[in-house]
């Protein structure tokens, strides 16, 4: 009887009989976050794909025009002119693609702009606009964050930390939104930037690197201004500390020990000001 049974069928009664409702669930959502993953690489690839073509058009273009149609040959201003259009219509290609899907793609457009010694300045240009804010989450967003990451545990409600939480983020980024507050005065009574990490962002954005770094080994190699693996790669592992804010925490602790210490080991007053964490509010995810 089995045999007469589709394989996908086969798999879903096999789950049904054999994993609770909490499982499946939990099997389901995965799924569902795996093809969403690949559905934004495959995007992202053949938008990468299409500005190839366009650069492959243009070489053969130039070519015809300067070793073919000798009558028509570009100076070499003309030439890099056409190149400079070329960069031009691929970047807004490229910053289109961006804007629409956000996320892990934001971060690396971030990366890529801050570069602009190994990418075309038209490329640099347009990409620079992802260093700017991204779209704020919600503040009910960011206090549930808040709540599961460091108040559940502790056994504390909202208002038992914060006196003060202004519902304007004072910045969002691709990976964390900033808000400004006032601890209780069970804390210090002190006013604070908290900085909380966006929901499941570490998975979603580690999983798009990861399927993006498969995508980019095929290009590799190919005429373009930009070697995506080795911006993916690079991405990747700066990314691995970010999504640490005990990591972070800790770097701020030994930045201003370094700061406030001089060659004798003696304290000395630091000579600019540097930002410290309230140990006790500190988590991976709230800082």
């Amino acid at each position: 009887m089995l045999q007469i049974i589709p394989p996908l069928a086969l798999t879903a009664l096999t789950l049904q009989l054999t994993t609770t409702y909490e499982q499946r669930y939990q099997c389901y959502t995965k799924a569902v976050a795996n093809g969403e993953r690949i559905i934004r690489a495959a995007t992202f690839s053949l938008t990468i794909a299409s500005i190839i073509r366009s650069y492959k058009r243009k070489s053969i273009e130039l070519f015809f025009r300067n070793v073919v149609c000798c009558a028509n040959k570009l100076t070499e201003e003309e030439e890099k002119l056409a190149w400079n259009e070329q960069h031009a219509q691929g970047a807004d290609t490229l910053t289109k693609t961006i804007t629409s899907m956000q996320g892990f793609y934001v971060k690396a457009a971030q990366i890529v702009a801050s570069r602009p010694d190994s990418i075309p300045q038209e490329y640099a240009d347009a990409l620079s606009v992802f260093t700017d804010d991204n779209d704020p989450l919600p503040v009910e967003v960011i206090k549930g964050v808040i709540e599961r990451e460091l108040l559940d545990q502790r056994g504390e409600q909202f208002d038992d930390v914060f006196e003060e939480f202004d519902e304007a983020p004072l910045g969002s980024a691709s990976i964390a939104q900033v808000h400004r507050a006032v601890l209780s005065k069970k804390y210090g009574h002190r006013e604070v930037a908290v900085k909380v990490q966006r929901p499941s962002i570490e998975e979603k954005l580690m999983g798009d690197i990861a399927n993006l770094k498969q995508v980019a080994k095929v290009f590799r190699g190919a005429d373009l201004p930009v070697d995506y693996y080795a911006v993916f790669t690079e991405l990747g592992e700066q990314l691995q500390d970010e999504f640490d804010f005990e990591t972070e925490a800790a770097s701020m602790e030994r930045m201003h020990n370094i700061l406030t210490t001089d060659e004798n080991g003696a304290h000395r007053e630091s000579p600019i000001v540097t930002p410290r964490s309230v140990p006790a509010l500190v988590s991976k995810r709230v800082l």
